[in-house]
C-alpha cells in the first residue's frame, strides 16, 4: 500500500494550454497519482471589483483544452481532479470526464454547490483548512454519503511550521471515520517542505497534496509552496518508502520479528545440577540466551515442576526435561 499523491497545480498553469500539458507530463514523471487544477469561470467566483478577478478571468480556457487534459492525464495513469467553484464549471468538468472534485474552503458553506457536487457521485476532497468544526459538519451532512476525503491544511503563503497543528488530523479521523489527507503549504524552498508530510503520515493521512511548479525562479502562480519536478520526484520516492514503514495496526508478529525474537529471547537454564524427580525452584534456574532448540522460555512452565531426567548444571532446559 502507498499514500495517494496529488500534484497540486492550482493556478500555476496561468491560463496557458501549453503549461497545462507540461504540468501533466511533469506530474506523471515525478511520481504523482493524480493531478489537480483550479479551473475557473471567474464570474462564478467573484465580482469584477474583487482584486483577483482579472487573474481569475485570465485563467479561463476553452472546454476543448480540459477535455484534452483529462485524456492526457488518463493516458499517463493519472487521475484528473479540479477545484470547482460553480455549477457551470462543474457541468463543464463533468462533460470532459474529470475523476472528482475538490471543495475549496471558500465553498464549505455553499450548500447549493455542495449538493451539485454530491450529485455527481464522484470522488470528493473537502478542504477543512480555515474552517470551523460547525462548517465541516454542515458540509459532511451533505457530502457524507459520497466518497469523501477530508483535506487538512491551509495556505498562508507560505504556512509556517508552527501554524500547521497536525494533531487535528487525528481529530478529523476520529470525528468522521473517513480518509484524511494533508494539503501541504510549507515554503517550497524550505527543507521542511520535504519532511513535514512524513509527520502527517504518522498522524494517519492516506492522501498528500503537494504543490508542483515548473520553476520557482520564474515565480509562476502558486510557486511559493511548490516543489520543482526534480524535488517532487525525490520527495515522492521518499514518501512512498516511508509510508511502507507504518505497516498494520494489528499486533501480529511478522516472520522477521519471530526470527529476531528467537535470537534474543532468554531460555530457562539450570544454575546447578537438578536430579531426576527433583522439584525445580526459582533459586535453581536463571534466564539466559542459547542457540539450543526446543527449549523453555517461560519460568512458569518449570517452577514447582519435577525434572523427568537429570539436568546438568548451566544447561538450557528442554521441554522433554520436565515431567
Amino acid at each position: 500500500m502507498k499514500p495517494f499523491i496529488i500534484a497540486e497545480i492550482a493556478q500555476g498553469y496561468e491560463g496557458s494550454e501549453k503549461l497545462v500539458e507540461l504540468f501533466i507530463k511533469a506530474a506523471s514523471t515525478a511520481g504523482a497519482d493524480a493531478v489537480k487544477f483550479q479551473i475557473f469561470y471567474a464570474d462564478e467566483l467573484a465580482l469584477p471589483d474583487y482584486k483577483y478577478y482579472p487573474l481569475f478571468k485570465s485563467l479561463e480556457l476553452p472546454i476543448e483544452v480540459w477535455e484534452k487534459a483529462v485524456k492526457e492525464s488518463h493516458s499517463k495513469g493519472l487521475k484528473f481532479y479540479s477545484d470547482v467553484f460553480g455549477s457551470d464549471s462543474l457541468l463543464m468538468l463533468e462533460k470532459v470526464g474529470a475523476d472528482g472534485y475538490k471543495v475549496h474552503t471558500t465553498d464549505v458553506n455553499n450548500t447549493v454547490l455542495l449538493k451539485c457536487i454530491a450529485g455527481t457521485k464522484k470522488k470528493v476532497f473537502l478542504s477543512t483548512g480555515g474552517c470551523t468544526e460547525k462548517e465541516i459538519a454542515h458540509a459532511m451532512e451533505i457530502l457524507g454519503e459520497c466518497d469523501v476525503t477530508l483535506m487538512y491544511g491551509f495556505q498562508a503563503e507560505p504556512t509556517e511550521i508552527e501554524d500547521n497543528n497536525l494533531n487535528r488530523i487525528r481529530t478529523l479521523i476520529k470525528s468522521y471515520n473517513k480518509p484524511v489527507g494533508f494539503q501541504d503549504h510549507t515554503a517550497g524552498n524550505s527543507e521542511l517542505a520535504l519532511y513535514l508530510p512524513f509527520v502527517a503520515l504518522g498522524a494517519g493521512v492516506d492522501v498528500i497534496e503537494k504543490h508542483l511548479t515548473l520553476s520557482r525562479a520564474a515565480e509562476m502562480e502558486d510557486y511559493i509552496s511548490a516543489l520543482t519536478p526534480e524535488e517532487f520526484t525525490n520527495w515522492a520516492s521518499l514518501i512512498k518508502s516511508v509510508y511502507s514503514s507504518l505497516g498494520k495496526e494489528e499486533w501480529i508478529l511478522t516472520e522477521k520479528e519471530r526470527q529476531y525474537r528467537g535470537k534474543v529471547r532468554r531460555a530457562v537454564c539450570s544454575v546447578r545440577e537438578i536430579a531426576k524427580g527433583e522439584a525445580i525452584h526459582l533459586d535453581g534456574v536463571v534466564l539466559k540466551r542459547t542457540d539450543k532448540q526446543n527449549v523453555i522460555y517461560d519460568l512458569s512452565e518449570v517452577i514447582e515442576r519435577k525434572a523427568d531426567k537429570t539436568i546438568k548444571k548451566n544447561t538450557a532446559i528442554e521441554k522433554g526435561d520436565i515431567a
